[in-house]
């Protein structure tokens, strides 16, 4: 398992502008050594591509034409859309504090 040493944890931490106690910081120091391990074991796949293994042959002869056609109405698509007094501006609802 790799382990990671308490001054690389201090370093990331203030990075990442978090604080952590000892006991917080020797949690997350094992649970970081063991995705490090993880990652590490994930190397080890070999992930070449070969595109003569994964059979993905397009039969053309049944994908549809592509004929140009008139789009949907833009008042259409409005009309569900708040606008914030511009109709080049959406309102959308707060996602963070």
């Amino acid at each position: 398992m790799a382990k990671i040493e308490k001054t690389e944890l201090d370093h990331i931490a203030e990075l990442s502008k978090l604080s952590f106690t000892d006991e917080e910081g020797e949690k997350m120091a094992e649970q970081m050594g063991d995705i490090i391990a993880l990652m590490d074991t994930i190397r080890e796949f070999d992930i070449e591509y070969d595109d003569t293994k994964d059979n993905n042959q397009i039969p053309y002869a049944r994908l549809r034409d592509d004929n140009p056609r008139e789009s949907f109405p833009t008042e259409k698509l409005m009309q569900n859309a708040v606008t914030g007094g511009n109709e080049d501006c959406y309102v959308l609802p707060k996602m963070m504090e």
